[in-house]
């Protein structure tokens, strides 16, 4: 699952997104790769990762594999297929993402995943102070779905930051 990097992608084809926490790397990292942080955080609005399906090897090679199922509509479900790729702890996490076919198995289809964490100020809605600048790379994804897929994160950093805010 390592057949290309980002940097070799078409930059139109590629979603970058900066997101400010008022928390450590080293907490943000951690919300990645501990599945029982993960599952309280990850996903869009309305969508859930089913506990039982979570199988997380946080390793270079490692698996991390999940369905998600819509809160509403429980019918709805969506697997998730990826690698890790490359991890520096606790500064980077990349993955790569086999797309799932129809029958909801993984596909040749791969997209990539970057998370790379750095200490900063960041700005949240607590003010400025101390924190961490999270920098999302993903991609090949095509330009119309950048929009919603932004918002899918978008929607998991809030409820990360509402963890994150609880630990404290």
């Amino acid at each position: 699952m390592q057949d290309f990097t980002i940097e070799s992608l078409d930059a139109k084809e590629v979603l970058t997104y900066r997101h400010e926490f008022a928390a450590t790397p080293q907490e943000i990292y951690n919300a990645f790769i501990d599945p029982k942080l993960f599952i309280k955080w990850f996903g869009p609005k309305d969508w859930n990762v089913v506990p039982n399906t979570l199988t997380l090897e946080p390793v270079n090679g490692g698996r991390k594999q999940f369905v998600m199922k819509h809160r509403h509509n429980p019918k709805f479900q969506a697997p998730m297929y990826m690698r890790f790729i490359a991890m520096k702890e606790p500064e980077l996490l990349e993955y790569r993402e086999a797309l799932p076919t129809p029958q909801g198995q993984p596909s040749d289809t791969l997209v990539a995943l970057r998370i790379e964490l750095e200490e900063g100020t960041a700005i949240t809605e607590d003010g400025v102070g101390k924190g961490t600048i999270l920098k999302l790379t993903q991609g090949p994804l095509p330009q119309e779905v950048h929009e919603q897929t932004l918002t899918s994160w978008k929607d998991s950093f809030v409820e990360l930051t509402k963890l994150l805010d609880a630990s404290k």
